[in-house]
């Protein structure tokens, strides 16, 4: 597979996740921590399901049998929300984990709520790394797609 078609379907695995909230909420508190921690918590249970369906599709996408023209690469766009999106991950996440981890302690089962908001700091940073290759791709093949004629300056 392509490096385009593979950090353009990686991108929207992950920012895909989200849409798995509803289905995969679990809160066991009314505060704005308990928010946090079900909403990082619903969000890598879906990434599990997403990711893995849109790299297949990019797989499909991008195999020799499917007679599409070569893809552009992806839009600034999208890697900044996708870069974004991994910050905001990575940061709640590190906060769920100090919330969890002070005293006294944010849930009734720190360890489990604990390893739970622990795999969502990778996740936000591969989704922060995703977004960086994007957006550097795009840089590159916006660079390469101009054709700048600097003219020479003479004494006249």
């Amino acid at each position: 597979m392509s490096t385009v078609w593979f950090n353009r379907f990686l991108a929207i695995g992950f920012l895909s996740g989200i849409a798995m909230l509803p289905v995969l909420w679990i809160q066991r508190g009314d505060e704005f921590e308990h928010i946090r921690l079900a909403a990082l918590i619903g969000l890598d249970a879906g990434q599990f399901l997403t990711v893995p369906i849109t790299l297949a599709v990019g797989a499909w996408k991008a195999s020799p049998w499917n007679k599409r023209p070569r893809p552009t690469a992806p839009g600034f766009v999208l890697g900044g929300i996708t870069f974004a999106f991994g910050a905001l991950i990575m940061t709640q996440a590190i906060a769920a984990i100090r919330w969890l981890d002070g005293r006294p302690p944010g849930v009734g089962d720190p360890d489990g709520e604990t390893g739970a908001a622990l795999q969502a700091v990778p996740s936000g940073g591969v989704t922060l790394l995703a977004g960086a290759a994007i957006l550097i791709n795009r840089a590159i093949a916006a660079k390469r797609s101009r054709k700048v004629v600097v003219p020479v300056l003479t004494d006249r």
